[in-house]
């Protein structure tokens, strides 16, 4: 099963449970996917799982700098 199929399957679950902040993260997620497919470039799993990496990192950066200047 692929990055993208485990995707679309875990945000029809969520459509199904009514879990918005789930559904949001999954289609943000897929939408990095099909801009991955639309760039022209060769994309396989290992690309799709670094762009998946990168976002983890991004996000994480981000809570973190947001903690710092007190926000939630």
């Amino acid at each position: 099963m692929t990055l993208e199929t485990q995707v679309m399957d875990s945000m029809k679950e969520a459509m199904k449970s009514k879990d918005s902040d789930t559904l949001n993260a999954l289609r943000g997620i897929k939408a990095a996917f099909l801009t991955l497919n639309t760039s022209g470039k060769e994309v396989n799993e290992d690309i799709r799982m670094k762009e998946l990496q990168r976002m983890i990192k991004q996000r994480q950066e981000s809570a973190a700098i947001f903690a710092q200047n007190g926000r939630n």
